[in-house]
């Protein structure tokens, strides 16, 4: 876990053991030796019946009556430790230890955790799902004409629902960032920043939507269109940087990338089809203008007639 102010021990080949302390700055990491954010003195390890047990004493802040821990077992090979695995055994190997009683809690319990979980299923439900399902339905059921005005109240219902969910999971995800130091979330945190900035500026371009007439209704729909697009492409980006930093089970960023893969294939096949509604459609207008008898069909157009 990044952050973490580890206690590493592990048997060496030549048989004896080896403990030492490691500051985890980053996921793949191979644990260097480094000083922690306390003073740790009489650190030592033993090594029987498969176990590996580690003593140390540790100088925490004045006042600390309550830390966070986390432990976790992984491979060694030429004597250098390896990443550990990341089922759910292993991301639930946490919990707190009360200075003060000795009682610990472990397992799923940890707040910051639950936060973090509900950030993300928030923020992929609604920039990632319902975002890309409401542009969908603007751009292809307003093609046809039965389907005015239902597709603009479905595209309004869809876009409001996806922002005020989306304004909880950013909320969420501004709560975490004050909590955590690590530069490692940097990037996440400014493009999550960035699209709920261009999210809000299209929920007041709704408001200030000009008439189908206004002379400013085209520029708007230029900036309404961009602004959307991007948002939608800097949220899917975003939720993908988000997997990798909460690490979940395979089967939940599989599940993502099933339901936006579904999405972007309706969308392929819609825009070709609306595209032949929208030629076949204007081919019949032309038809419709063109006037009957052109080059003396039926008078129109043809040389003056006298009789002889």
């Amino acid at each position: 876990m990044i952050g973490a102010q580890a206690l590493v021990a592990f048997q060496l080949s030549n048989g004896t053991m080896r403990a030492y302390t490691s500051q985890i700055t980053s996921y793949g990491t191979n644990l260097p030796e480094g000083k922690l954010q306390y003073d740790v003195s009489n650190l030592s390890a033993t090594y029987a019946s498969g176990e590996i047990i580690i003593y140390a004493t540790l100088a925490l802040p004045i006042n600390t009556d309550t830390i966070n821990q986390v432990w976790q077992v992984g491979p060694v090979s030429s004597d250098n430790p390896g990443q550990h695995a990341t089922d759910s055994a292993n991301t639930n190997s946490k919990g707190t230890l009360n200075l003060l009683s000795g009682q610990s809690a472990s397992g799923g319990g940890n707040s910051r955790v639950r936060n973090r979980n509900i950030h993300g299923v928030l923020c992929a439900i609604s920039w990632g799902i319902l975002m890309p399902l409401g542009v969908i339905i603007a751009r292809y059921l307003k093609v046809f004409k039965s389907a005015d005005p239902a597709w603009f109240y479905l595209h309004i219902t869809c876009q409001t629902s996806a922002y005020i969910i989306g304004l909880a999971g950013w909320a969420i995800g501004i709560k975490l960032g004050n909590q955590s130091t690590s530069v490692e979330y940097t990037p996440h945190r400014i493009i999550g920043i960035f699209v709920f900035v261009l999210g809000t500026l299209q929920v007041f371009a709704l408001l200030l939507r000009p008439n189908k007439d206004h002379k400013f209704r085209f520029h708007w729909n230029i900036y309404h269109r961009g602004f959307g697009y991007l948002v939608i492409i800097l949220a899917i980006i975003n939720i993908f940087k988000g997997f990798n930093i909460l690490n979940p089970d395979k089967k939940w960023k599989n599940a993502y990338i099933g339901v936006i893969s579904v999405l972007a294939i309706n969308a392929l096949w819609l825009e070709a089809y609306t595209w032949y509604v929208v030629l076949k459609r204007r081919k019949s207008i032309s038809v419709e203008k063109t006037p009957q008898g052109v080059n003396g069909a039926n008078g129109y157009g043809a040389g003056p007639t006298h009789a002889v």
